[in-house]
């Protein structure tokens, strides 16, 4: 059994539907990914758009409620169907596995499968045949809760071929969208930067230790919390590959990154 994949990828609503631009070479990096995962057990996925107070919520359900978490979007974007089945089992093992480590976990029963997970699984896994176990990111537990649970996917992976996809943008300014803005403002571009950079070296310490001032400008979705359940999936020494990193409206990116522990590298 292995961990077949871990990544950071967009959910950006241009992925679902037409807003007068389209994002070709992001398209392309999601369903390479996708390609180059195969076919899991489940596919683990962690979502900025779902937030839970006390404790990281799991879903478990056999079936999963898409949810429209937007508003004032085409009819078009209402009528996409992505319905993957659950997989109670695995989402177990992975609460299982947390509470033995001490974590708060607990099962989430009144939640789905909402855009920030589908959006980009309809280009990764077309079909809609993969198990998905959604996650949320809980922030009031903090940095090194979410960075333990990465590494309670990691262990789970020892018993199941699975991958884990946390989504979100680096760049997430949704007041951006609307303001005619020509470009990216630099403090954002530079956050951005920077985090391309830290993938490219494998050194998370280079992102973690960027100004409060930079990362403000930025305001990525989830804050560092979806990456940091990724490098506890990965671990401190890694290797990333960037697949894409284009903007939409001067307001959000869209990078999609693959990672790779070192030690998987070595076996």
């Amino acid at each position: 059994m292995a961990l077949l994949g871990t990544a950071y990828v967009p959910n950006t609503p241009t992925l679902i539907g037409n807003l007068g631009v389209r994002h070709e070479n992001t398209i392309k990096a999601l369903s390479r990914i996708g390609a180059g995962i195969g076919h899991p057990e489940a596919a683990i996925v962690v979502t900025p758009h779902f937030v839970t107070g006390g404790s990281i919520g799991v879903v478990s359900s056999p079936r999963l409620r898409q949810i429209y978490d937007f508003y004032g979007f085409p009819d078009e974007f209402y009528k996409v169907r992505y319905e993957p089945p659950g997989s109670p089992t695995i989402a177990g093992e992975i609460l299982e596995a947390a509470s033995g480590r001490g974590l708060p976990v607990s099962m989430a029963e009144n939640w789905g499968l909402d855009h920030g997970a589908w959006s980009p699984l309809i280009h990764i896994f077309p079909d809609a045949d993969i198990p998905v176990i959604p996650v949320s990111i809980s922030p009031e537990l903090g940095m090194g809760v979410h960075e333990a649970f990465g590494r309670v996917l990691r262990e789970v992976s020892q018993n199941h071929n699975i991958c884990v996809i946390a989504t979100g943008s680096l760049i997430h300014r949704l007041d951006l969208f609307h303001s005619r803005n020509s470009s990216v403002p630099k403090y954002a571009q530079d956050y951005l930067d920077t985090a391309l950079k830290a993938f490219s070296k494998g050194n998370w310490e280079d992102l973690w230790s960027v100004s409060g001032e930079l990362m403000s400008a930025a305001s990525p979705e989830g804050g560092e919390l979806p990456l940091r359940v990724v490098s506890g999936v990965v671990g401190e020494n890694y290797t990333a590959i960037i697949h894409s990193s284009e903007i939409e409206f001067s307001a959000a990116s869209l990078t999609t990154v693959t990672f790779v522990s070192s030690s998987d590298i070595g076996d």
